[in-house]
């Protein structure tokens, strides 16, 4: 919006003039002054969802992407990484145009929301996580071709999972959501959940596995969350909002079913750099730790408990023995 003069300034202006003074740019006030900048704003795309609500879904895929992290380590029986890296907002003829062609494309299904979100997962990932569920290395890809309908149902596990972790996190928003993988496809361009010109929210994320690095998009139209927008704030998670006890059930519920890394410490040693640097197979290495002593055990990287290794059917088993008192 234009700025209006006041009174007082048009009077000084007019006297000026008639006086034939140089006006002096100097003595304007600061919102004349010729060094602001506006900010561009492009009124074909407006944002849809409000910063507050971005802040949200950050929240909630963040939580989503430490989860899937750890489903998905035991599902490969590798160490697996997969961290939240960006959400914006662009429009869907834009997403498209950024995704790698072929690629793994899913059409889901969401219910009771009844909306299409999308999931893409690029084919730099897609094929060492087939390689590694038949038993190969899951060393990264050269070669790109569009995937046969075998491997995308080889697909169907990590799919799967990444759907459940979803519904964990999305049921904080809406009671017994369901995501159905509805289409699988190679080629992208040739699905369109919505309008090419419709604004949507993209949700990347960094997935890596040894030395494969891929991404994971998720895509959701702006036009499915309007019917939900007054339930993505963030004072479902602040306090702010009043609590009840299905409420508290629910955040129950979701904290027992959370995965946590629980380990136990053997011992540990200090050795200097050139002994570490001599060190060879078989060598043997004094550790702190006494072999009748308890280990410590560590949930989550904290010292919760104490226990002893053991051997039962063929397996390594840690014993608790001891609860650390705070």
């Amino acid at each position: 919006m234009a700025e209006i003069l006041t009174q007082e300034e048009v009077d000084a202006l007019l006297a000026a003039l008639q006086e034939g003074e140089d006006l002096d740019l100097e003595t304007l006030p600061d919102r004349f002054s010729p060094e602001k900048t506006a900010i561009p704003y492009n009124f074909k795309r407006p944002d849809r969802i409000s910063k507050d609500q971005i802040r949200f879904l950050q929240f909630m895929h963040d939580r989503f992407a430490r989860n899937f992290s750890s489903v998905l380590s035991t599902y490969l029986r590798s160490i697996v990484e997969v961290e939240l890296v960006s959400i914006e907002q662009i429009t869907y003829s834009e997403f498209l145009m950024a995704l790698p062609d072929p690629t793994f494309f899913c059409v889901l299904g969401v219910y009771p929301l009844e909306a299409k979100f999308a999931l893409e997962i690029n084919p730099s990932l897609v094929f060492p996580i087939i390689d590694r569920l038949l038993g190969g290395p899951g060393e990264p890809v050269e070669e790109v071709r569009p995937l046969t309908d075998l491997e995308m149902d080889l697909m169907d596990g990590v799919v799967n999972r990444a759907l459940e972790e979803l519904e964990k996190v999305w049921e904080d928003v809406i009671e017994d959501i369901e995501f159905v993988v509805e289409v699988k496809e190679s080629s992208p361009h040739l699905i369109q959940i919505v309008a090419p010109n419709e604004v949507v929210v993209l949700i990347s994320f960094e997935v890596r596995i040894g030395e494969v690095k891929g991404m994971i998009n998720l895509c959701i139209p702006a036009i499915a969350l309007e019917p939900i927008s007054s339930m993505l704030g963030l004072e479902m998670f602040t306090g702010t909002r009043e609590v009840s006890e299905e409420d508290s059930k629910k955040v129950r519920e979701h904290v027992r079913r959370a995965v946590v890394t629980l380990e136990g410490l053997i011992g540990a040693t200090t050795l200097l750099l050139e002994e570490i640097m001599d060190l060879d197979v078989g060598d043997i290495i004094r550790l702190d730790t006494f072999i009748d002593s308890l280990l410590p055990v560590l949930v989550e990287g904290i010292e919760k408990f104490y226990g002893r290794v053991g051997e039962k059917k063929g397996r390594k088993v840690l014993r608790i023995e001891k609860i650390k008192r705070e």
